[in-house]
């Protein structure tokens, strides 16, 4: 019964207090800035959720509620942005673009990267290099 009753006194405090719901503008910044500067790692929640001072459940739903996305599609999509910057240099191999951004397997960084912008590597690059002569 002690643990249960120590469990309740937790539970409704954390639902109660804001700063519970959303990371703090500080705590936000700070793990964005820390995704940024190490996107081609393998960054996991414990690691994030530790910078926090958070559990890793509990940083998984102030992440996305604060950025309406979860940890991986948050990872994803900005390892995409970088991925498409990258490609613009034609001196650039697909799979050393895959790498730089931290995808270890070409094909999943093709099939990830077709299904989230809409079209594949090379149409992008062709779409790109047009754009840059136009």
């Amino acid at each position: 019964m002690g643990s249960s009753s120590a469990t309740a006194a937790v539970r409704p405090r954390a639902a109660l207090d804001p700063n519970y719901r959303r990371l703090s503008s500080e705590q936000e910044r700070l793990v964005l800035d820390h995704i940024e500067a190490h996107l081609q790692d393998n960054l996991t929640v414990s690691t994030l959720a530790a910078m926090c001072h958070l559990s890793s459940s509990c940083f998984s739903r102030v992440f996305k509620a604060s950025t309406g996305h979860t940890l991986c599609q948050w990872m994803l999509r900005r390892r995409l942005e970088r991925a498409r910057l990258l490609l613009t240099d034609p001196g650039r191999t697909v799979v050393e673009v895959a790498v730089a951004v931290g995808f270890h397997d070409q094909s999943h960084f093709l099939r990830q990267f077709k299904r989230i912008c809409g079209m594949t590597v090379q149409e992008w690059r062709l779409r790109a290099a047009g754009g840059a002569a136009a």
